[in-house]
């Protein structure tokens, strides 16, 4: 009984491992220039700097009144959302 529950652990841990390593070292979904892209459509103005970070793109934007603000665009959805630092 021990034995083939330490089995059936065993084998979840091995089929887990190669999904873990994939979610690891997967490639963001959005590219930067659609990050931009979002970024524009949500808050119109010029693009003035795109930085990739782990989880996001930061993005800095001048408006049409002057303003400078920063946007985050999750870089797997595509969610945008104003970065109020």
């Amino acid at each position: 009984m021990l034995r083939s529950l330490l089995l059936l652990i065993l084998l979840s841990v091995l089929t887990l491992t190669p999904d873990a390593i994939a979610l690891g070292n997967k490639q963001p979904d959005i590219t930067k220039e659609q990050a931009a892209t979002l970024a524009q459509q949500r808050y119109p103005g010029k693009i003035l700097k795109v930085q990739a970070e782990s989880r996001h793109y930061r993005i800095r934007l001048i408006q049409a009144d002057g303003r400078v603000i920063t946007v985050k665009v999750d870089n797997r959805t595509g969610r945008v959302e104003r970065d109020d630092k």
